[in-house]
């Protein structure tokens, strides 16, 4: 699952503290990979409840059309605001120079229902690829119309006049939506305990968001910084890019032993990257209580 890509600037890793029951793999999952790397979107759109189609694999589709060094990339935007082109590029590594593959490829985009059934052909294209090389990197694809709804890219190669193979994917134009939300992994703790936080992305907006977050505790009917609470584990300075429907990685919050009971709350701040659109500032915040030692 496509999760929100990372730009990494700095990355430290200190002495990385482990999940209550044992030491993670992938620091950023602390030991909790089925909260900090579902396999399932945050939100789908609608698109997982459409018929199962043969979806193209970047890595396998070479092998699969008899040429293991040729790649593809592409498919990404399956969410969009906005009309984009949607498609897939094609590439090798520099080793060993062009490959001939003698492909024609042909496209066609169509509008189809919630169901799953084509409505009306929107769209349809094609190439000629008579080899592919590391320089040369052919693509294909189509833009939808400026109309709301699901669309089915079909992609189909034949080489000599024999198809050797077909593929589909979904994507969803939709209207702009702004839908953070701040997910813990659990709602109560005592001190000593670890919290977990992951950034989702309900709406269609693009977020950017960074590592940091801090804490506040509920006094006397107001929230105030609760300055002695720190996340752990690793600490990064990236800038997150959250894709519609996406999660961003975890952060974890470790009780001090001396937390007093009340009511607290996780916030992080956050922007909204519109593209042609102007960017604003938010933040989102997730409440949690601690309870007494026992």
């Amino acid at each position: 699952m496509i999760i929100g890509a990372l730009a990494l600037l700095l990355l430290l890793f200190p002495a990385s503290a482990g999940a209550e029951s044992g030491t993670a793999s992938d620091p950023f999952d602390f030991g909790n990979p089925s909260f900090c790397a579902p396999e399932t979107p945050a939100f789908d759109f609608g698109l997982s409840s459409l018929p199962a189609v043969h979806e193209l694999s970047e890595n396998e589709v070479g092998r699969e059309l008899g040429h293991p060094a040729v790649s593809v990339y592409g498919g990404w935007s399956r969410v969009m605001t906005k009309p984009e082109e949607f498609g897939y590029g094609f590439f090798k590594e520099n080793r060993g120079g062009p490959v001939p593959v003698n492909w024609t490829v042909t496209a066609q985009l169509w509008s189809i229902d919630a169901e799953g059934e084509a409505t009306e052909e929107v769209g349809h294209t094609g190439i000629y690829l008579k080899t592919i090389d590391a320089e040369h990197q052919p693509f294909i694809g189509l833009k939808p119309p400026h109309r709301q709804g699901f669309y089915r890219f079909d992609l189909q190669f034949e080489s000599r006049g024999t198809t050797i193979g077909s593929y589909s994917s979904y994507f969803k134009l939709v209207p702009p939506s702004w839908r953070p939300r701040l997910k813990l992994n659990r709602t109560t703790a005592r001190p000593g305990q670890q919290i977990l936080s992951r950034l989702e992305n309900l709406g269609s907006d693009v977020i950017t968001y960074g590592e940091e977050f801090f804490v506040q505790r509920r006094v006397d009917g107001r929230w105030s910084s609760a300055r002695d609470l720190l996340g752990e584990g690793v600490w990064a300075l990236w800038l997150g890019i959250l894709e519609a429907g996406g999660y961003g990685r975890c952060s974890a919050l470790r009780l001090p032993d001396d937390t007093k009971p009340g009511q607290y709350r996780i916030v992080k701040d956050i922007s909204r990257a519109n593209g042609d659109r102007p960017s604003n500032v938010d933040f989102v915040a997730a409440p949690f209580k601690v309870l007494g030692v026992r």
